[in-house]
């Protein structure tokens, strides 16, 4: 009779465990998508719902009222994670009346707020310049943010410096293109020199979501003060992606292919399946 009741007691307190871990498995995946929303107070603050084709296609959610009220005070920052892990930076909103890009950050926030399975750390800056976005402005306070990354006190400088102080392991950064401009189609960029895993990157996400790819020779010549050079030229490896839509407005499809890419660039690091 007594072993009967140790074996017994034994089963209760294996199924208690068993039970137990599964509730801590279950709080574990719960707030590896439970996004955290802060702001770095750039001077970059603008009430983003002003541009009525932003208020129109963001989805309407508890996380994307926090976001706008962050937007307001500056440049908003979404992280999903707990810093461990391999760590992602996507950006958007360099040039504020790029639009498609920053909505589909804004889906993205949306999707992975329900994601259980994040392995790893990801940052997401949805609206670089909220003040450009919400006047549908290419340029922020006259400036072409896309080519004084590598001047210092610049907005797109200090996201470099974000990605240095978060030891950001690769970063995306997400536009729009002018049809008949350049490159002027859905396509991913990256440079061969000095960060070769920028240009593995590009490859990689090619092949992931079937949009094309141009790596170039050495970051910096093309484009010089990009932020993805400017990241590249740090060791820190980055991809340009551009969808196809006019500027200040939102073509059909651009925002999905938007998301894609960004989708693409996750699973390409091993962040989601």
């Amino acid at each position: 009779m007594k072993n009967i009741k140790i074996n017994n007691n034994f089963k209760r307190i294996f199924i208690v465990l068993i039970i137990l871990s599964i509730f801590l498995i279950g709080i574990q995946a719960a707030s590896a998508a439970t996004p955290t929303v802060t702001v770095e107070k750039w001077g970059t603050g603008g009430d983003v719902t002003k541009n009525s084709l932003i208020k129109k296609n963001i989805p309407k959610s508890e996380i994307t009222t926090k976001v706008i009220k962050a937007a307001k005070k500056g440049t908003p920052v979404v992280k999903f994670g707990n810093g461990k892990g391999k760590k992602t930076l996507i950006v958007s909103g360099v040039h504020g009346s790029e639009l498609s890009s920053q909505v589909a950050s804004m889906k993205l926030i949306n999707y992975l707020s329900k994601k259980k399975n994040i392995k790893g750390t990801i940052y997401v800056i949805p609206f670089v310049a909220p003040k450009a976005t919400a006047k549908n402005q290419r340029f922020y306070n006259g400036k072409n943010l896309n080519s004084i990354a590598n001047k210092k006190g610049s907005i797109t400088n200090k996201i470099m410096l974000f990605a240095k102080k978060n030891k950001i392991d690769a970063v995306g950064d997400f536009h729009c293109t002018m049809p008949g401009g350049n490159p002027g189609k859905n396509i991913i960029m990256g440079t061969k020199v000095p960060t070769l895993k920028s240009a593995r990157m590009a490859i990689g996400i090619s092949r992931l979501i079937k949009q094309p790819y141009r790596n170039y020779l050495i970051a910096g010549k093309e484009y010089p003060g990009a932020l993805e050079d400017v990241l590249n030229l740090r060791g820190i490896p980055a991809v340009t992606c551009e969808v196809k839509t006019p500027h200040g407005k939102i073509a059909s499809g651009s925002i999905t292919a938007s998301l894609r890419q960004m989708l693409g660039f996750l699973r390409y690091n091993k962040i989601i399946t």
